[in-house]
């Protein structure tokens, strides 16, 4: 009887450690697996990206109020890679980095540069374009090298490299901070601020809807552009960079900076 007893207790005790096995949760068996992230994102069935739609031709909102831009179809590139939906937030330029750590989005695409500083808290994608800070000046102005800008009105976009410049480099001016660089530039045209230190795309931007009454001073620096995840996501920033090697070297991405550049409208801002 006690052997019948312990035949059947092991039985049961088996069939239960079966059953544990056979009901593994999702989550630990995608910690297993190759592709931890990008099988979350299938998971939720959609790619969220975070950005700010205030840096044309990078992103912007267009006409049907639907955030667009190079970066957005470069998102909808690797949304479409991974077979999920695209969702895009639009939010403050300088709370990016902390909503992606906090698990806000799945990945940053604002036109951001991979700065030292902030590869401290996230990982970056290949370059896909370098961009540089451009200076907007009134035509007209007395500043004429990027010395007069001391003891100036400078408008930038708030955690931005030109409003990281503006701060560090520049002796006794008075920073200006903008939630985008189109507001920044605006500052100058309204007389608002002395000069503007934005990227150099938007600036050619804002000066061609404005030549009358604004124009660069010059470039002063070069500056990598890339797509920012969170940390650990490997798996994840192989596929963005897969993705954007191929749409670089078919041409894709320059025709989409064309495409954006030609259609941008500063006056909608």
């Amino acid at each position: 009887m006690k052997k019948l007893f312990a035949v059947l207790l092991a039985i049961a005790m088996l069939a239960s450690f079966a059953a544990c096995s056979a009901s593994k949760p999702a989550s630990d068996v995608s910690a297993d697996s190759a592709t931890p992230t990008i099988d979350k994102i299938k998971e939720a069935g959609k790619l969220v990206v975070l950005t700010n739609a205030t840096f044309p031709p990078f992103e912007y909102i267009g006409d049907d109020g639907e955030v667009v831009g190079v970066d957005a179809d470069i998102a909808k590139l690797i949304a479409d890679k991974i077979g999920v939906e695209l969702e895009i937030v639009d939010m403050d330029f300088d709370l990016l980095v902390e909503a992606l750590v906090g698990g806000k989005g799945d990945m940053i695409a604002a036109g951001m540069t991979a700065t030292d500083e902030k590869k401290l808290s996230i990982d970056f994608s290949d370059t896909y374009i370098k961009m540089g800070l451009q200076v907007i000046v009134p035509v007209g102005s007395d500043i004429k090298s990027f010395d007069d800008l001391a003891g100036k009105k400078i408008a930038v976009q708030l955690g931005t490299t030109g409003d990281a410049y503006a701060t560090e480099n520049v002796e006794g001016a008075e920073v200006l901070p903008f939630k985008g660089m189109v507001e920044a530039g605006q500052a100058v045209v309204s007389g608002n601020a002395d000069a503007a230190i934005i990227d150099v795309l938007p600036a050619e931007y804002i000066v061609k809807q404005n030549a009358d009454k604004i124009e660069l001073l010059g470039l002063i620096s070069e500056e990598d552009i890339a797509l920012g995840v969170a940390k650990g996501q490997e798996d994840f920033l192989a596929l963005i960079n897969e993705v954007l090697k191929e749409n670089m070297e078919n041409g894709t991405i320059d025709q989409q900076f064309d495409l954006h550049m030609a259609s941008f409208d500063a006056d909608a801002y």
